[in-house]
């Protein structure tokens, strides 16, 4: 018996709710953060395909569709400025507002991260 696509359940349940969206969202920018930019743009993508779309996001961002859509692919280089821009683009959409918390790793963390 045929399994749904992962991927396809991710974008469904992003569509149907803003929470889960927005917590897509909050992982998108974490990955940035810790580096692993690939796997960032990609869940980036996930939340523009299942919330505002290509077209408006390029109104928003004065960036072609073509542009963003490479930005947000596999194996682009982008720059900071272009997340960002991205980025404020789908937190005005949403309404929302991103924290930034800083906090000490504890001694173990520090310990896997190096």
């Amino acid at each position: 018996m045929p399994t749904r696509d992962f991927f396809d359940t991710v974008r469904e349940r992003a569509r149907d709710e803003p929470g889960f969206r927005q917590e897509l969202l909050k992982e998108a920018v974490r990955c940035m953060l810790i580096g692993d930019v690939e796997i960032g743009c990609e869940t980036l993508r996930d939340v523009v395909v299942t919330n505002l779309g290509f077209e408006e996001l390029a109104q928003k961002t004065g960036k072609s569709v073509e542009d963003l859509e490479h930005i947000l692919s596999d194996g682009s280089n982008p720059s900071a400025g272009d997340l960002f821009r991205i980025i404020t683009a789908v937190t005005e959409h949403e309404d929302i507002e991103l924290e930034l918390v800083v906090k000490r790793r504890s001694h173990a963390e520090q310990t896997l991260a190096a």
